[in-house]
Parts: C-alpha cells; structure tokens; sequence
C-alpha cells in the first residue's frame, strides 16, 4: 500500500499499453475509474498502470495493487477520491 509520499496538487494520469504507450489526463482532475474495480470488502483494486504527478513528481500504481483506506499518495487521499468520484 502507498502511505504519503508528499504535499501537492495532483493530476491523475491512466498509463494505456500499446506500441506507444499514450498517457490519458483524468478530466478534472478525477481518477480514470475505469482503471479501478470496487472489491466486495470495499477496497479497490488497480487494473491499469496508473500514473500520479505533480510538478515535481510522480508515482506509478501497478496493475493487481490494493487501496484500502488511509492510502495516500502525493497528499491525496485515494481511497477517498476512488469513493467520492466512482461507483
């Protein structure tokens, strides 16, 4: 699990595999939800390469990764954001 990693705003990027990998922006800054599945005990399970950065860094979400409450990364809340902006 991704504990805080740091302070910042934060853009939520989906990593697409293909010949050339193309990086989709979330729009408003939500998470691409489509690269999460709600678990039945309530976590969330990664199911795309998830790329988070800010000006100054970034952090990769691997395919198979669990969030469960309390992860952070880069001063987000993900459990939060996955809970408020998908079902």
């Amino acid at each position: 699990m991704i504990k805080y990693l740091g302070p910042s705003l934060v853009l939520v990027c989906f990593a697409a595999w293909a010949t050339a990998p193309a990086i989709a922006q979330a729009q408003n800054g939500k998470a691409p939800c489509s690269s999460f599945q709600k678990l039945p005990d309530g976590n969330w399970k990664v199911l795309r390469p998830v790329k988070i950065e800010n000006a100054s860094s970034s952090v990769m979400l691997s395919a198979g990764m669990i969030i469960g409450a309390g992860t952070n990364a880069l001063g987000v809340n993900l459990y939060n954001a996955l809970q408020k902006n998908c079902k």
